[in-house]
Order: C-alpha cells, then structure tokens, then sequence
C-alpha cells in the first residue's frame, strides 16, 4: 500500500513538473493577427506576443464615403512579454516609442463561472466552457482539465487547467486567442526571457497616463505640418481592445 502511494506521489508531481508549449493564434482587430508562445516550464509561466503583423486591412471595405480621411500613426511593433509568476499580477515590457518600460499589473479577481455544459476539441483536447467578466469585456473561454495549467495566454489563468482558446463576446470577430498547436514534455533549447535584477517598474495606471501624452504629443506635432486651411480633429478613440474600461476609471 505504501509502494503504491509513493507511485502515486512521485507521478502527480511528475506531472505537474512537465514543461508545455503552446502557439496561440491572437486576432487583436479585424485586420491584425499576431503569435503568441506559452511556455510553462518549471513551473515558470511566460507567454511572448510576437512582433510579425499579419495585416489583412482591406481600405476599399473601410472607405467611409463622406470625404473624411482617417490618418492611423504607425507604430513600431515589439516583442511583448508577460510574466505570469505571481497570484493576481502580471509583469510585462512595452514602449513608448524607443523606450522600453516594465509594467505592473495587478489584476482584478477573476471569477469564472464553469457552470457550463458546452464543450469542444482544440488543438485535439477536449475543453469545458467557461465566462468571466473582465475590465469591461464579456469573455468566453474553453480550457482543458486534461492540461493541469492554472494559465493561458495574455493575462488568463485562474481556471482548473490551461485555457485554450478566449473570446470578447462583444467583438467575436477579434480580440480572441486559439491555440493552435499544444506541445507536451517541450525540451526548451533556449533560456526564457527574464526581468533584469534592480529593473525599476511602473504601474500600469501610470504607464497608461504617459502613453496618452505621448499620443497627443505625436498628434499635435503631425498638425503643426499640416498645411494651412486644413482642419484636424483629435477624435477619442473608444477602446477596442479587450481591456476596455479599468478598475480604477
């Protein structure tokens, strides 16, 4: 009896101790798809979104036909990565133009509703339905309690196995990741990106803050060139992203 509860033991954790890699296809608009990489190894959970666009932006659909011309300011694309090693926090890098700023953010309590019959194959696991409301977005997601992950990409986790797909059920058509290919007993042949020891980080409130000067800073720099008689307006953009409203809005 002893033999087979040690068995037991030692299996569980061996389990539990498995590296995965999983490629997550992200839709961040109608007209831009990205990769991102999952790597849970040793328990140390990173997801990387890559900086290859696939832009499938269509101009003769988007023509509004009222002689308005809609100027979008192109932004420099970078790695993201996000370290999901902390109870309801999430590090990650971003820029503000060249600078690179590690930010902090405390997440809000995620309390997904698994009270779900609905279920479907991904990437050949069989995944259970769950729903959650998060930052403004009614998110549905399908996880695998095949997989034992308390992750996913972006900044999900919290469901009793690793998620595999997430969808804005506001916007169907995008603001959605779907795994696409699941890799068990990944041997990783590179090291995982990291934080540098002493790096100074700033709160995802106060990055925000400095992010919307920096647009309006661009945005007032573009009309001084303008020529003269020509009429710009800084219309606000409403959020379309998955994270649309915060916590402390």
């Amino acid at each position: 009896m002893k033999t087979i509860l040690l068995l037991f033991f030692l299996t569980a954790n061996f389990l539990a101790a498995q590296n995965i890699h999983v490629v997550y296809s992200n839709k961040t608009s109608k007209y831009t798809t990205f990769q991102e990489d999952l790597f849970i190894v040793e328990n140390n959970s990173v997801s990387i979104r890559d900086s290859t666009v696939v832009n499938t932006f269509d101009a003769k659909a988007n023509n509004s036909g009222n002689n308005e011309a809609i100027f979008f300011r192109k932004e420099k694309n970078h790695k993201i990565t996000y370290f999901k090693n902390h109870k309801n926090k999430v590090l990650f890098n971003n820029h503000l133009d060249e600078k690179i700023f590690f930010i902090e953010d405390v997440l809000p309590e995620m309390n997904w509703n698994t009270n779900h019959e609905e279920t479907k194959m991904i990437a050949g696991f069989l995944c259970n339905k769950a729903t959650l409301k998060f930052r403004g977005s009614n998110i549905t997601a399908f996880y695998s309690k095949i997989l034992k992950y308390n992750s996913g990409p972006y900044k999900f986790g919290g469901l009793e196995g690793l998620i595999l797909e997430i969808q804005d059920d506001d916007h169907p058509e995008f603001n959605s990741w779907i795994a696409t290919i699941v890799q068990e007993n990944y041997q990783l042949n590179h090291k995982l990106p990291n934080i540098p020891d002493n790096t100074k980080t700033i709160s995802l409130k106060d990055f925000l803050v400095l992010k919307n000067k920096n647009s309006n800073d661009q945005f007032n720099k573009m009309i001084g060139n303008a020529p003269s008689g020509v009429v710009i307006k800084n219309k606000k953009i409403i959020r379309g992203g998955i994270e649309k409203k915060y916590e402390w809005e």
